[in-house]
């Protein structure tokens, strides 16, 4: 269990990070995760949405010009299917429901419904504001905007059927990017920090954050692109997978 001073710590880095606030000063404490497993991860991939589904990796690239879709074994990093995007999308979150793909794009108001099998455009929905992030809770997809506002949608039909405002204590935490729904909560990286954070879908409470400062500091060399991004929660082993844009590895981490 970490101290109370700890605690205080922890919290003063989140809230710096995750609410940019500026002049905190934070002490080295414990990061509430440990790595099970380290695989190799195509460092050309400035990866957008992770998900594990039926024991194969399915992950999304963005950029303009250069975005794709793969899909890999959860063991290696072998791509065992990959299909580029239109020059002029943007991709970003993924997710699986109902055995088919759902790829957001970031500005193009678009929302890409692929088979999983060739990872084939099936057809298309529409949606107002930009997309960062996807999940499903097995009922709804769960959209992130890079706001504070989550949005529950219509599989069918993309539409919104209600929304959380995500905060912690009484401030709104922001830039919510890559999602996933494991555990009956949702967990969310934050764009340009090395924080995840656990949500609660009712209320949009953060009821945890962990911090991967240390791994990301591995990665970054400088490169401010180089951030925390993709959460795929593997079932089988009850544990996370996790990578960042352009790293050339990918983690199995179990969350404390």
């Amino acid at each position: 269990m970490k101290s109370a001073a700890s605690k205080k710590h922890l919290i003063q880095l989140f809230l710096a990070i995750a609410l940019g606030l500026s002049g905190a000063v934070y002490a080295q404490t414990g990061t509430g995760y440990k790595v099970i497993e380290t695989v190799a991860h195509n460092p050309d991939y400035f990866t957008q949405g992770l998900e594990l589904h039926d024991g194969l990796m399915f992950e999304s690239s963005g950029r303009y010009g250069k975005s794709k879709v793969r899909k890999y074994r959860p063991d290696s990093d072998d791509t065992l299917h990959e299909v580029p995007l239109a020059e002029r999308l943007f991709a970003e979150g993924l997710t699986i429901f109902d055995n088919e793909l759902f790829l957001l794009t970031w500005k193009e108001n678009t929302l890409l419904v692929l088979d999983t099998d060739k990872l084939n455009i099936k057809r298309e929905h529409t949606y107002k504001g930009e997309g960062w992030g996807l999940a499903s809770d097995g009922k709804q997809l769960i959209m992130s905007d890079g706001s504070d506002t989550i949005t529950f949608r219509n599989p069918g039909t993309f539409a919104v059927e209600r929304e959380i405002k995500v905060h912690f204590q009484q401030h709104t935490v922001q830039r919510l990017n890559e999602l996933e729904f494991a555990q009956g909560y949702l967990w969310a990286n934050i764009w340009l920090a090395p924080v995840i954070v656990k949500i609660k879908p009712t209320t949009g409470e953060v009821v945890a954050f962990y911090d991967f400062t240390e791994l990301v500091a591995q990665h970054s060399n400088g490169n401010n692109e180089r951030v925390l991004n993709g959460i795929a929660y593997d079932t089988e082993k009850e544990a996370f997978w996790i990578t960042g844009k352009l790293w050339p590895k990918r983690y199995l981490v179990s969350l404390d």
